[in-house]
């Protein structure tokens, strides 16, 4: 890649907004998360994964590991709708794969030596990497995408849902 180019990194937050119920709601309209939770729903014995994404005290009572992976789920649910569009991400980075913040940080920090960045997150929202690409490395809110809000045929419930919850995307 030239210097001219734009690096395009899909960033996996950890789904920690995956969690507010509001958000999960909101989940159930776009149709590649209700066929992935339909296609899944076999692995999670003794609940309904639609009445966990509907109701606090059912999703509460999931155990880590239960909810680690409907939040991988979800994530790639959201994934493969973004690929969909045709656009070959040249890197994709999952917080998960970093044991502190500051590991992600120096990755973003070489990477941004190397070319202009575009993230795009596959969180939903963004997490505390967006405030850090913001004021630290400069990036430009263009070049800073959160899924859903990008997806025209998304975006028109997606930011009435974050005014509600006061995301910062």
């Amino acid at each position: 890649m030239s210097n001219t180019e734009t690096m395009t990194v899909i960033y996996f937050t950890d789904g920690a907004l995956i969690d507010d119920l509001h958000i999960r709601k909101s989940l159930l309209r776009i149709p590649e998360i209700i066929k992935c939770l339909r296609d899944n729903q076999k692995e999670f014995l003794n609940c309904d994964l639609f009445i966990a994404m509907m109701d606090q005290k059912v999703f509460n009572y999931l155990n880590y590991h239960q909810k680690f992976r409907l939040k991988s789920l979800i994530q790639a649910a959201l994934f493969e709708r973004w690929s969909r569009q045709g656009i070959e991400p040249d890197l994709i980075i999952r917080r998960r794969d970093y044991v502190d913040f500051s590991q992600l940080a120096a990755t973003f920090v070489k990477l941004a030596t190397l070319e202009e960045i575009q993230v795009v997150t596959i969180g939903p929202g963004f997490d505390d990497l967006e405030s850090f690409l913001r004021i630290q490395l400069k990036v430009r809110s263009c070049l800073l995408h959160d899924m859903i809000s990008q997806d025209p045929k998304l975006n028109w419930f997606w930011e009435g849902v974050k005014a509600d919850i006061h995301l910062h995307s």
